[in-house]
């Protein structure tokens, strides 16, 4: 074989041109204008002294007959003598290895379009060094060894394009049954080919000893030079007149993407492929041709990563030339047994099981990056952030595509979210509402956080809808119903709200005994024996029932409950409904700090409320008895100035603290009431004195007077706090 190494007179001149041509010019191309240098200016003409051209080199080199037949073939030899190329070439044994692959026996019989699409695999515009097909020149600077991306920059843009194909739509309602068939026409993007070298494996702290590539290129060699997708450079850089020439071992085999190496092999990885269709999604409507009657589509997934996109997770250039998928893709026998032990036995089929579950199964399995084994196995994290483990005999199959590489794997990869706190509600069709509220307020990786102990109170869909909570699964939103009677789209502060009267921050281990527990919402609740109450459960003489405890050893405890967790009973709310409680109450009302006639803003509802309670997130109330107004009215100690009314009645209000008669908190606490005779410290309030022992609470007020609080007339949970009725008036 006779390989042209230099040019005739004039060489240096001519490769430096060349190179500076090449180096400066690697922008994205998709389209060739035979007129037209890869600039789109003008080409110049070449001079007569120049060497000859790379198909007059190949046409004077025996044994590459069938590469130049396959050029001729798809119709682009007037492409390549006319532009500068870079060109990938296989030997003619190589391409008979190739045909005998796929049944053909010489070029003539590849259709056009598959000649086309398989030239295209072999050449890239401009002029390419092997250095400069390493280090792009991107972000207005040469990516060099010493650069920051370096030679991260490995994929290289092409002309090939998949075949369009026709695909059956499943699951997406818009497009199941278009034209009457469901049927639609997919069309993708050019696809872009890895240039594999060690240096690039350097700079992603991959295997130098070429491990990782032969995992993703099981049927190919590894060059420590140059890999253009599975061939092996044998012979680099050689220069012509109108390029490069990389003669390589094999022809670049076709290339498929994720979606497609699906297609091709649904008997080994079907399930897991037909739990990502009911993501699909149809865009980018266009036709053929500007005659054509025939719309063709992109497709995409919506939800879960979008592995149907040809230019990787990052789409903006020049970052899909660095870009890629990773996929692990449990086999069928795999994946559906862990369908029929967690799902099936709950749910009568995949139809019925929450978009969420599928949704994390599926997302749990793709990355957006390369994943290269040597690094997989020390410390991999998956789509949510998990740490997962994944061990080389993990894999069954491997196999690199043209948007990343495929990995057909033995085992599922749980994300966190399946194993810790909330798991169960994920496999439980009794827990739907519940779980699609915790997704919609994106309160789940709170609870997957295995830095973070968490308690989870979970209620059934039955009792969700009877504290007028459910799931609209035709607009996909979580609804209350209003007082009016009405559903409507629930407040999303409201429904984080409620969800936080849920979450304790922490780990309850007990509820057998007595107390009160903070929640994450700073509401308190109080539970007993097993049996957990907030201020509207008991406004409604509920109990709420621990119906199963689970626990696990990552983040925490689940307790399923048989009512939901209701706190919102404001202070305004108890004074008035309570005959004991209801004069002051409207000493309230009268000196204008509560208004009875207040309108949510979470819910609309009219909900009488305090003025000032939404100052901080911790009250405690002592609120004198009807018998105690009347008696201190007798005695004319009821202010009736307005203001002095104001301050009276915030006198028996505590700031920031939620006091208990359980015996944990004493000491002097300010009140509501400002303290105008203090200057120059800032604001300052009027104290009173708690003494706590268990059952037994006394406030001392700023007279001396001593008030005990009847354990009966205690903890009135309500929220932002909790209230106690006491049996005279406090005095400053």
């Amino acid at each position: 074989m006779k390989i042209y190494r230099l040019l005739r007179g004039g060489v240096m001149f001519c490769i430096t041109a060349l190179l500076l041509s090449g180096m400066f010019s690697c922008v994205e191309e998709t389209e060739f204008d035979p007129s037209k240098g890869p600039l789109g200016k003008a080409r110049y003409e070449i001079p007569e002294w120049l060497g000859g051209t790379s198909i007059e080199m190949l046409e004077d080199t025996t044994g590459y007959s069938i590469f130049l037949q396959l050029m001729d073939k798809a119709n682009l030899r007037e492409e390549i003598e006319s532009q500068l190329f870079t060109l990938f070439v296989p030997n003619d044994d190589a391409f008979k290895a190739y045909f005998a692959k796929y049944g053909y026996s010489s070029v003539d019989d590849l259709p056009i379009e598959e000649a086309e699409r398989l030239f295209k695999l072999h050449f890239v515009t401009n002029s390419r060094s092997a250095y400069q097909l390493k280090y792009e020149y991107y972000w207005s600077e040469l990516q060099g060894p010493n650069g920051e991306y370096a030679s991260l920059f490995f994929r290289k843009q092409t002309a090939s394009a998949s075949i369009p194909y026709v695909e059956k739509v499943r699951y997406n309602p818009e497009f199941k049954d278009i034209n009457g068939t469901g049927e639609v026409l997919i069309y993708s993007e050019n696809k872009l080919i890895p240039l594999m070298s060690k240096d690039f494996f350097e700079d992603f702290f991959g295997a130098l000893d070429g491990s990782d590539y032969l995992i993703m290129y099981p049927n190919s060699q590894w060059g420590d030079n140059l890999n253009w997708h599975n061939a092996m450079v044998t012979d680099p850089e050689v220069r012509t007149s109108s390029g490069f020439i990389y003669f390589v071992d094999q022809v670049v085999d076709y290339m498929e993407s994720i979606e497609e190496y699906f297609i091709k092999h649904e008997d080994k990885y079907g399930v897991y492929y037909d739990m990502a269709q009911r993501f699909a999604n149809y865009t980018s409507r266009k036709t053929l041709d500007p005659t054509s009657q025939t719309y063709v589509y992109k497709k995409s997934y919506d939800l879960i990563f979008n592995f149907a996109e040809e230019r990787g997770p990052n789409t903006s250039s020049p970052n899909y030339f660095k870009d890629i998928w990773s996929i692990f893709v449990p086999t069928d026998e795999v994946m559906q047994k862990y369908l029929d032990e967690k799902l099936l036995n709950t749910y009568p089929s995949l139809d019925s099981v929450p978009e969420i579950t599928l949704y994390y199964i599926v997302q749990t399995h793709i990355s957006q990056s390369l994943a290269l084994m040597s690094k997989v196995e020390n410390n991999y994290f998956n789509a949510f952030g998990d740490v997962t483990d994944i061990k080389r005999s993990d894999i069954v199959e491997a196999q690199m595509t043209s948007n990343g590489p495929f990995y057909g794997i033995s085992k599922v990869l749980e994300p966190n979210v399946f194993t810790c706190v909330p798991g169960k509600l994920f496999f439980d069709h009794n827990y739907t509402t519940f779980l699609f509220a915790l997704d919609q307020t994106d309160m789940i990786p709170l609870l997957s956080d295995l830095e973070k102990d968490v308690t989870l109170f979970a209620v059934t869909n039955k009792e969700m809808l009877e504290a007028n909570i459910r799931y609209n699964d035709i607009d996909d939103v979580i609804e209350n119903r209003g007082e009016e009677g009405i559903w409507k789209a629930m407040n999303e502060d409201a429904l984080i709200e409620f969800l936080e009267d849920h979450i304790y921050e922490g780990v309850l281990d007990d509820l057998s005994g007595d107390g009160y527990i903070e929640m994450m919402s700073k509401n308190f609740i109080h539970f007993s024996n097993n049996q957990l109450e907030a201020g509207k459960n008991k406004a409604l003489n509920q109990k709420v029932n621990v119906i199963s405890k689970n626990v696990n050893d990552r983040n925490g405890i689940l307790y399923t409950i048989d009512k939901a967790i209701q706190t919102y009973y404001t202070f305004a709310q108890t004074m008035l409904n309570d005959p004991q409680t209801s004069e002051f109450a409207n000493l309230m009302v009268s000196a204008g700090l509560l208004n009875p006639n207040y309108i949510d803003t979470y819910t609309l509802d009219t909900v009488p409320r305090i003025t000032f309670i939404s100052e901080g997130d911790y009250w405690t109330g002592l609120i004198p008895t009807n018998d105690a107004i009347q008696q201190a009215t007798a005695q004319g100690l009821i202010p009736e100035d307005v203001d002095q009314l104001k301050d009276f009645l915030s006198y028996h209000f505590i700031r920031q603290n939620v006091i208990f008669d359980d015996g944990k908190l004493s000491g002097e606490f300010s009140t509501n009431s400002l303290d105008t005779d203090v200057t120059g410290t800032g604001i300052t309030y009027h104290k009173v004195r708690v003494n706590n022992s268990v059952n037994n609470l006394r406030i001392t007020d700023g007279s001396g007077n001593t008030v005990s609080v009847n354990h009966a007339n205690a903890n009135s949970l309500v929220r932002s706090g909790v209230m106690h009725k006491i049996p005279s008036i406090l005095k400053k």
